[in-house]
């Protein structure tokens, strides 16, 4: 899988970029797409909010599932929905729906299960209106 871009900016009245979801394999490709709110981009554990759970969300990226032939592109659907009262960080992560299995056996005769998540990720920055200043600046 390639994405076009890792990260994509909005600005006040600004066209909508653009984001590409290409399937470089083989075999068709089934992907769950995750659109998450950051709270607080930049630190350590990030803490975000799904989009389902934000009241007024100022941006949607759709769909959340696609599948992509091999050698497909598609144009993923980005729309603003308002300018937000603040800046916001987006984070959209594509993960491909495998399923995969691994058999071993140990040596006292146990299997052991084998899982494995890959995601690929996008950041959009989404700047409001009125220019933020910054905290040392108030």
């Amino acid at each position: 899988m390639k994405l076009s871009t890792t990260e994509l900016r909005f600005l006040p009245d600004q066209r909508e970029g653009a984001l590409y979801a290409q399937n470089t394999g083989d075999s068709p490709l089934f992907l769950d797409v995750e659109q998450t709110l950051v709270f607080n981009p930049g630190e350590q554990p990030e803490q975000r909010l799904a989009l389902s759970q934000v009241s007024n969300p100022g941006l949607l990226v759709t769909p959340a599932r696609l599948v992509l032939a091999p050698g497909q592109r598609y144009r993923m659907n980005i729309k603003t929905l308002g300018n937000p009262a603040v800046n916001q960080v987006w984070r959209v992560t594509f993960r491909p729906r495998e399923n995969v299995i691994v058999q071993t056996q140990g040596e006292d005769g146990l299997s052991a299960p084998l899982s494995v998540n890959v995601g690929y990720g996008v950041v959009i920055y989404q700047n409001s209106a009125t220019p933020q200043l910054h905290p040392q600046q108030e």
